[in-house]
């Protein structure tokens, strides 16, 4: 998977592409199509989007990156609010020179993402929102207990099959937890007591075969909403 470091701030951020590569420090070369700007989830990372970005790939410009302390970007603790993430991925969004985006929110990532279009209302063309944007978003706080039991090495992390549609594959889910084994359990606490979002407005589609791990689940099918959100959106 094509990936190439950016420093946002002062922290060095992995940011994952399709299309043509340039040199080090120098944005993806451009693609036809409206750019697609990809937010992950709690404790995940840019790799996640994998096979969405592979789905985009002819016809757009689909980026996703790892946030801070998460993947293989720098940091320990994360950034530790939804805004502060959002200001992140709109301080990479000028350092990549993306303009209109269509931005893709996971979980985690549709807060930001929403945070994003709430701050900067002219920037992204369009939102589209996967796996577990509500009015009540906040986590169960026996799950950020349980996490911050694994920072203080009292527990281990545990193999998380939750939100899955019930005939989704084992390998699947398999194949995530080893991308949030690649985040370090004190940006996951973070990213939970972080994680706030409401949906005033918008349009529910249901992702056939998918439970809220979509990104996942139905990368392809994720893709198409994708695309039709960014019809009509200038290359």
């Amino acid at each position: 998977m094509p990936a190439k470091y950016f420093t946002v701030g002062s922290v060095a951020t992995l940011v994952h592409h399709r299309g043509p590569t340039t040199l080090p420090g120098h944005p993806p070369g451009p693609a036809d199509g409206p750019t697609v700007l990809c937010l992950h989830d709690v404790a995940g990372n840019g790799n996640m989007f994998a096979d969405v970005l592979d789905a985009l790939a002819e016809g757009h410009r689909p980026i996703a990156f790892d946030f801070p302390a998460h993947g293989r970007s720098g940091g320990l603790d994360g950034l530790g609010a939804i805004d502060a993430m959002a200001a992140h991925a709109k301080a990479l969004g000028d350092v990549l020179g993306l303009t209109s985006p269509v931005l893709l929110g996971d979980g985690m990532g549709a807060a930001v993402a929403l945070e994003v279009a709430g701050t900067w209302p002219e920037w992204p063309a369009a939102v589209v929102l996967c796996g577990g944007a509500s009015a009540t978003p906040a986590p169960d706080p026996a799950t950020i207990t349980q996490v911050r039991e694994v920072t203080a090495g009292r527990a281990r992390r545990q193999f998380d099959t939750t939100g899955y549609a019930p005939d989704t594959a084992r390998p699947v889910y398999e194949r995530a937890f080893a991308e949030w084994m690649k985040t370090d359990p004190r940006a996951t606490v973070g990213d939970l007591e972080a994680l706030a979002a409401a949906v005033v407005d918008g349009r529910v589609v249901e992702l056939a075969g998918a439970g809220r791990r979509g990104v996942v689940e139905q990368p392809a099918a994720l893709a198409e909403l994708v695309a039709q959100a960014a019809s009509g959106v200038p290359a």
